[in-house]
């Protein structure tokens, strides 16, 4: 699967619920986000969710049940309540822990109860932090005590995945479906290590028995998706994307999807429509922002391109990165040489390459030629 611009994302992996809830039940969420208080040090603060099933509300509906380890940034507070401005809902601050500090708070806890919920929730919040060496460990060690928790076996899986150990994740989501069939997190997660290794069929087993079991089940419907688009059914591919944001109409991962499809469709409009949403909803990200400027610095549709555009949206996809990555350096090289500035373009080339996978320098290396000979990137 691609890095580059219009790469297929899968869905966030997604945790299990230990059985080991944290919190209670008697809960109301607050009216309407109340006017900003910058006093509060909460505002702007990261949230590890602790409770598997934990509810985003307004006072209508539940907008979203989090996943154990899942992690959102609070917008607002109201009392005990925290405005997720990404789901639009309130979250109760019981059922989090501060991101920045959450490992430190449950190595505490672990020290003062070294139980088996104590290491499986550190190693919630280590896979969080991206430490998978050590959220293996705790994962381990809480299945030494309980063996009998496919949560923990689920969450390992998800720290083999992220390592790129696929034999090893697929191996821990199937004990996890040994022990729980009907668990379709720990399904639609086997389905992720399936598409990693380009097993279509099998991934799509999964995710259709997934489905089967909660058709209404945004992250597997985008993952078919993925898998369709890479079978070459773009049709499904799309059907399935839509799906997803009927369930969740702020889903950027299946927006960019859908948004990708359309262009190997030749639906640009629909593609850039998609793409500006995905940039509404997430602005402060840079994945749907590169795309968009890759789509208007490369289209082979000369009505599709916009340098201007393309170039002001490559910055921005830059600044938004850090200038870290090397797929935004690659979409800024493209813009610079759509605009005829192809010295610039030639520089940011020479970095995307240093910093790239081996897997892709190949690709930007002919996109480095195409400048050296003061010519425009196209797709």
């Amino acid at each position: 699967m691609s890095t580059s611009r219009f790469a297929l994302l899968v869905a966030v992996l997604t945790l299990l619920a230990t059985q080991f809830p944290l919190g209670a039940d008697d809960k109301t969420a607050k009216s309407k986000p109340p006017a900003r208080s910058a006093r509060d040090p909460r505002i702007g603060i990261r949230v590890l969710i602790t409770r598997a099933g934990a509810e985003l509300r307004t006072p209508k509906a539940t907008v979203w049940r989090a996943y154990l380890g899942e992690v959102f940034t609070v917008s607002l507070t109201n009392d005990e309540w925290l405005w997720i401005d990404e789901k639009g809902g309130w979250l109760w601050e019981k059922e989090t822990i501060p991101f920045a500090t959450a490992v430190d708070e449950l190595t505490e806890r672990v020290k003062a109860s070294a139980t088996a919920e104590n290491y499986h929730l550190r190693g919630v919040a280590l896979l969080a932090h991206r430490e998978y060496d050590r959220a293996i460990a705790d994962f381990t060690q809480s299945l030494s005590l309980q063996p009998q928790n496919a949560g923990a076996l689920n969450n390992r899986g998800q720290c083999h995945y992220l390592s790129q150990n696929y034999a090893e994740a697929i191996r821990d989501f199937s004990a996890a479906l040994k022990q729980d069939p009907k668990n379709f997190l720990a399904r639609n997660n086997r389905a992720l290590a399936y598409i990693a290794t380009r097993d279509w069929k099998a991934a799509r087993n999964d995710l259709q028995d997934a489905l089967q079991q909660v058709p209404d089940y945004p992250e597997a419907l985008n993952n078919r998706g993925v898998v369709h688009q890479k079978m070459g059914l773009h049709d499904e591919a799309v059907k399935d994307f839509t799906a997803a944001l009927k369930v969740d109409p702020r889903y950027t991962d299946a927006l960019g999807n859908r948004a990708y499809t359309y262009r190997l469709q030749g639906e640009f409009s629909r593609a850039i429509a998609d793409l500006e949403k995905a940039i509404a909803i997430r602005p402060v990200t840079y994945e749907a922002v590169n795309d968009l400027a890759w789509l208007l610095a490369t289209a082979g549709n000369d009505a599709t391109r916009d340098a201007a555009r393309s170039l002001q949206l490559a910055r921005q996809a830059c600044s938004l990165s850090e200038y870290k990555q090397w797929n935004t350096l690659d979409t800024l090289a493209a813009a610079c040489a759509e605009n005829g500035q192809f010295a610039e373009a030639r520089e940011w080339l020479a970095t995307a390459i240093e910093l790239a996978p081996e897997t892709e320098k190949k690709r930007l290396r002919e996109h480095l030629n195409l400048v050296m000979a003061e010519k425009p990137i196209r797709e």
